[in-house]
């Protein structure tokens, strides 16, 4: 708790990380405009709270007026409320054009694939020093015989450059599942049959960051986590040749995980 509130009255987000993503400050700037709605309205709510409790409290002999209607106070409270949302729905909808927009030419291409309990990662295409390749190589991990839930030791790690588009192709290959990495400001639901598609730009190298399911999916979604590497693109390159076209990778400390559990090709 005391981490908690430091951080409300530190940051000046409200409580919301800052973002690593250019595309997190239309999610922030939702998130400001939400709360300086919410602020004078909280302060109003309570204000009359406590003043009709004080002005109107039980006196010995008094009988409170009786007024059936007040017309202009039912107008306000049904104008005033429908004004702040079609305010907010404008910006909401805004800020989703601008998030939704995806490149018709990426520097990255990754394929996501969510599974129970795990995730995989498909480099389908990669931009590496002007030169495009089709690597397809992937990186998988399950935590399905995870013993303990803080021990990352066999999550996948999903490694992206900064300052380039990257973007995703999130595919369920089972259930509903949830692609979520809290600083981006962003998730979207993988669903199976439908492929959804998102573009992300890492403003500087970092990490590493936690991703996870938010959708339950069954008995291990919340062990269903991966990690989030953010390289420069020189790095990146770097990494990307270091993988063999074709293969699969693995954590190094891979529960219950082999090739053979695999059965299934990916989507992309």
């Amino acid at each position: 708790m005391p981490n908690l509130t430091s951080r409300l009255l530190a940051s000046s987000n409200f409580g919301s990380p800052g973002g690593i993503t250019t595309q997190d400050h239309q999610t922030l700037r939702l998130w400001h405009i939400s709360f300086w709605f919410a602020l004078p309205l909280s302060l109003l709510v309570w204000g009359l709270i406590v003043w009709c409790v004080i002005r109107y409290r039980r006196r010995p002999g008094r009988v409170p007026s009786q007024v059936q209607y007040h017309l202009p106070l039912e107008i306000a409270y049904t104008i005033v409320p429908f004004v702040i949302v079609a305010i907010l729905f404008g910006y909401m909808y805004q800020a989703e054009n601008k998030i939704d927009k995806v490149s018709k030419d990426p520097s990255v291409q990754i394929t996501v694939d969510g599974f129970q309990w795990g995730w995989q990662f498909v480099y389908t295409n990669v931009n590496v020093n002007g030169t495009p390749q089709t690597p397809n190589f992937r990186v998988i991990g399950s935590v399905a015989n995870e013993p303990d839930i803080n021990d990352q030791s066999s999550l996948p790690t999903l490694v992206v450059p900064s300052g380039e588009t990257v973007q995703f192709n999130l595919v369920s290959l089972d259930v509903l599942h949830s692609f979520y990495i809290p600083e981006t400001l962003f998730k979207r639901d993988l669903i199976p049959g439908v492929k959804n598609v998102v573009d992300m730009n890492f403003k500087a190298p970092g990490g590493p960051y936690i991703g996870e399911c938010t959708q339950f999916c069954g008995t291990y979604h919340p062990y269903m986590r991966f990690t989030v590497e953010v390289m420069s693109p020189q790095a990146f390159g770097t990494w990307v040749g270091q993988h063999t076209p074709g293969k699969d990778y693995y954590p190094a400390n891979s529960h219950g995980i082999s090739g053979e559990s695999f059965g299934r090709s990916s989507t992309s």
